[in-house]
């Protein structure tokens, strides 16, 4: 392929800026729907909101644990990984601060009641890195209670708890 077919979005000159794939991907996406009025186009993406809600409503559910199928997957991979950290020491018993040693000499803190960890993986994803899950274990606390609330069910609840319903208006009717 040629270099100017190629897509520029990657370039570091480009970043933050929309490039012309982009907004012909969008142009030809619209093009069959242009002549439709603007309330039909509307209440039909919300339609398909309001049955992407209630479907992820639907699989909340099934979930075993307090936290869903993704997240708990996540989880159990970082859990198998454990084995990197040398050495655990406690900082600040009031912070429960953690100096976390790894085998390759590297040292991070981990605070456990702020939830925050020196490389920012946690503070980021709202899920405990592989360091953190050491220090959680080592102090034989469970897991999901350093979980993000964000990925929890509870909050995943209340927040398709409201499905949207399109209003019907004058002209969409």
């Amino acid at each position: 392929m040629n270099q100017k077919g190629m897509c520029n979005l990657c370039s570091p000159r480009n970043v933050g800026c929309l490039n012309n794939n982009a907004i012909e991907s969008w142009n030809n996406l619209m093009c069959s729907l242009r002549k439709m009025p603007i309330s039909w186009l509307v209440s039909g993406h919300l339609q398909k909101l309001g049955i992407k809600f209630e479907k992820q409503k639907m699989e909340m559910q099934n979930w075993k644990n307090v936290v869903g199928e993704k997240v708990e997957t996540k989880l159990h991979t970082t859990l198998g990984q454990i084995g990197a950290v040398s050495e655990i020491k406690l900082f600040n018993t009031a912070l429960k601060e953690y100096g976390v040693e790894l085998t390759n000499s590297r040292r991070l803190v981990v605070s456990l009641s702020r939830r925050t960890r020196s490389c920012k993986w946690w503070q980021l994803w709202g899920l405990p890195c592989l360091h953190t899950m050491d220090v959680i274990q080592s102090q034989k606390l469970l897991v999901y209670d350093f979980v993000s609330d964000y990925c929890k069910s509870l909050r995943q609840g209340k927040i398709y708890l409201n499905l949207m319903n399109p209003m019907e208006t004058h002209d969409s009717g």
